[in-house]
């Protein structure tokens, strides 16, 4: 009666699995360079007709002109009145911001911009509007982006301890504003347009005159923009279908 040898078993079925893994990974590679060269087929074709695939994305464009909705947002002090009765005051400029990116070193960014608009949280009899230059560097990719941002916000008229006429606290003026702040973005491109999402989050110095207050102070500042960027990607396909035609 012979014996059987327990390594040599274990041998054997390991070398089963080895191969039977091996043929697994050689029939997978060549099913995904198959579906590949179909894609690379069918781009072919999309490139040949002046069409693009929308799953492709691409990185940025060098020179992009940009145009966004945003709004800032600080927390102010509060005023009490005689009656007791108290009013805490904040800041939300909301303005129409227009911007040139330029893109350098394939992930590198940098984006001046000026922002023009009004305040509308209930300040606004004392800083009315806003005037704010500003300026981005940092990282952009296909999708996502991330900088740092120094802005800085001239508000106009300004009118320290002005009252909303209708019996209202005297409200607060916050003057020679500069902000910075660490910003996170997504642009995603529809029908042609590059629509990006920012949020920034950082810190807002300024004078702050308030009744018997006047002084320099640190906020918390949180911004949201809406944008859209435009890098003549419709312009190039308007020429792309004329030539076709």
């Amino acid at each position: 009666m012979s014996v059987s040898n327990p390594l040599a078993n274990a041998s054997v079925r390991w070398r089963v699995r080895g191969l039977a893994l091996l043929i697994g990974i050689l029939v997978a590679g060549s099913a995904i360079e198959a579906q590949a060269g179909k894609r690379k087929d069918r781009e072919q074709k999309l490139e040949e007709q002046g069409l693009d695939n929308p799953r492709n994305i691409e990185l940025p464009r060098r020179h992009r002109f940009r145009l966004a909705l945003q709004i800032d947002y600080i927390r102010l002090s509060s005023a009490c009145g005689s009656n007791g009765q108290c009013t805490r005051f904040h800041y939300a400029p909301l303005t129409l911001d227009f911007a040139y990116q330029l893109q350098f070193f394939k992930y590198v960014m940098f984006r001046p911009a000026l922002g023009i608009g009004g305040n509308v949280a209930n300040s606004r009899n004392a800083m009315a509007g806003v005037f704010k230059p500003s300026a981005a560097l940092g990282y952009q990719g296909r999708i996502l982006g991330a900088a740092f941002v120094y802005a800085y916000a001239l508000v106009f008229p300004p009118n320290a301890n002005a009252t909303n006429n209708r019996g209202g606290q005297i409200q607060p003026l916050i003057w020679n504003n500069h902000i910075v702040a660490a910003e996170l973005s997504a642009t995603s491109r529809i029908h042609d347009t590059a629509v990006m999402f920012g949020l920034r989050v950082g810190g807002q110095k300024a004078l702050l005159v308030h009744g018997d207050i006047n002084g320099v102070r640190w906020y918390p500042h949180l911004s949201i923009t809406l944008g859209w960027f435009f890098d003549g990607t419709k312009r190039r396909r308007r020429k792309q279908q004329a030539a076709g035609n």
